[in-house]
């Protein structure tokens, strides 16, 4: 004898597991969309190189397992060894950077970044620049949950005593930060 139980009221327990499951559901979605668009800890660093007339720029961004982000801005402006040594040789630092926010109105300056190193060499004058920052730090628009992509961009300047200071602007790395 076959007996039909759909009609039978479910258990209060059940009716409550069904309302928790799907709460589970929705929220285990919404946390694996983050994750997603906000990449994973360990992703391979954004890397992009500019070049203009007499010089490379490059900026890179790193998501470290730690929770910060490495920035590296390195510069390669070309000029004899010798006009790159005479502004190494003068008092004060050649150079100087900052990561800055890139937006439609205004560029807003984030964190400066100190140089590791400079060099003359034959083909001009480098420099690299590092640090760590966090997401905060780097987070030039409202946010991930407000939509809103980051939009950075290196800006390194030289002061050369002999023709005064010069800007060089890197490649935009866009990102939630």
């Amino acid at each position: 004898m076959d007996t039909d139980h759909s009609s039978l009221p479910r258990p209060p327990s059940h009716r409550r597991f069904t309302r928790v499951g799907r709460m589970l559901i929705v929220l285990t979605a919404v946390v694996v969309a983050a994750v997603g668009l906000a990449g994973p800890a360990s992703a391979e660093p954004v890397n992009k190189c500019k070049s203009g007339s007499g010089y490379t720029v490059c900026f890179s961004l790193d998501r470290l397992n730690d929770g910060n982000i490495a920035v590296h801005l390195g510069i390669d402006v070309a000029m004899s060894r010798a006009d790159a040594q005479a502004i190494i040789d003068h008092p004060g630092e050649e150079f100087s950077a900052k990561i800055i926010g890139d937006d439609p109105v205004y560029d807003n300056s984030l964190v400066s970044v100190p140089v590791t190193w400079s060099a003359a060499w034959e083909g001009g004058l480098s420099a690299e620049f590092d640090r760590l920052a966090t997401f905060a730090q780097l987070n030039e628009d409202e946010g991930f949950f407000d939509g809103y992509v980051d939009e950075l961009f290196g800006r390194i300047v030289l002061a050369d005593p002999r023709t005064g200071t010069r800007s060089f602007d890197s490649a935009v790395i866009t990102g939630y930060y």
